[in-house]
Order: structure tokens, then sequence, then C-alpha cells
């Protein structure tokens, strides 16, 4: 009876801990199309980003989507199956706006941290890193300093690749600019 060491009554004890909100930031530019990475650079960030949330088991999650422009595609919950579903939900369709701004996907997720907790807040930024806004660098300091930690995650290979996009005939094309040139990112 002494090995199983028994005990009668109890102590309350309150532990506190501080948890993790993580606002994943996804790139959803036409850049994010390019097979460097296979199956995509796109596709690649989506499953790290669900990589991330098996990590998370107890952290609250929500997703920033941005190109040109952002927007909270899933705000700051515990709920894993609607960020899930929202991860699986992007395409390069999803915005109005071309380009890259990370001043406004930074922007987006400061707001997503509204409440005031005692939790840590963190930024995961995947992108293919083509900046076509000036002032992230401003922006990212002033989320630093309302205690934001933010990470980026390059999702591409420093050799890029020429974009590729559907056509009209249900084919593969090359995306082009404005002179008919072939893009490459």
């Amino acid at each position: 009876v002494v090995l199983a060491r028994p005990q009668w009554g109890f102590d309350w004890e309150e532990a506190r801990q501080r948890g993790l909100d993580i606002v994943v930031a996804l790139d959803t530019s036409k850049s994010m199309l390019a097979r460097d990475i296979v199956p995509s650079r796109l596709q690649r960030a989506k499953l790290a980003a669900l990589d991330l949330l098996k990590q998370a088991r107890t952290d609250r999650v929500g997703l920033v989507a941005f190109a040109g422009t952002a927007f909270l595609q899933c705000p700051l919950s515990l709920d894993d199956e609607a960020f899930r579903q929202s991860v699986e939900a992007l395409d390069v369709s999803i915005m109005p706006q071309g380009g890259t701004a990370f001043a406004d996907a930074i922007q987006t997720a400061r707001s997503a941290f509204k409440e005031k907790n005692e939790n840590h807040k963190v930024l995961v930024l995947f992108s293919d890193g083509e900046d076509h806004d000036g002032n992230a660098v401003e922006v990212a300091k002033d989320a630093a300093k309302e205690g934001i930690v933010i990470f980026t995650v390059g999702v591409g290979t420093p050799k890029g690749e020429v974009l590729r996009v559907p056509d009209n005939k249900g084919g593969m094309d090359f995306m082009r600019d404005e002179n008919g040139q072939a893009v490459s990112s």
C-alpha cells in the first residue's frame, strides 16, 4: 500500500500560462504559382501553414490572405477546422488586386490581435519575397513595438521560374507583362 502512495484530500493550485496568438499571413499573388517548388509555391506554403497548425495544439490561430491588399480570412480561434478550411480555400484569384503588399498584411494581422490579453503575439508571413510596397519595414517596426514577433518564411528558389497560368483553351501559357514578355519570378 505504501508503494502506491495513496493520498487523501486535495489542494487547489492555480497555474497561469501564456498562450500564443498566431496569425499566418499567406501571399496569394500570382508569383506564388511558380513551380520551382513542387507542386507550387502557394501549395507548399499552404502545406506549411497546416503543419504549423498541428504544432499549435492549444494556441489560437488566424489567417490573413494578401496580395496587393490584405484581409482577415480567419480570425484568431481555437477552431482548427475553420483555419484548415480557410487555408484550403486560398488561391491566387481570391484577392482583387495583384502585387504583393507586406505592409497591408502586417496591418491586417495587427488588427487581428485586437484583444488585450497576455498571450504572445506572433505573425508568420509566407511569401516568395517580391514586395511591391515601400513601407513594410516601418509597419513591421510599429508592430514590434506592440509586442508582435514576425517570422518570415521564404517560399521558392533563388533562381525562380517563368510563371505559367491557365489559358482560355484549358492549357497553360506563360504569364506576360504589358510588352508581351514572359514574366519570371
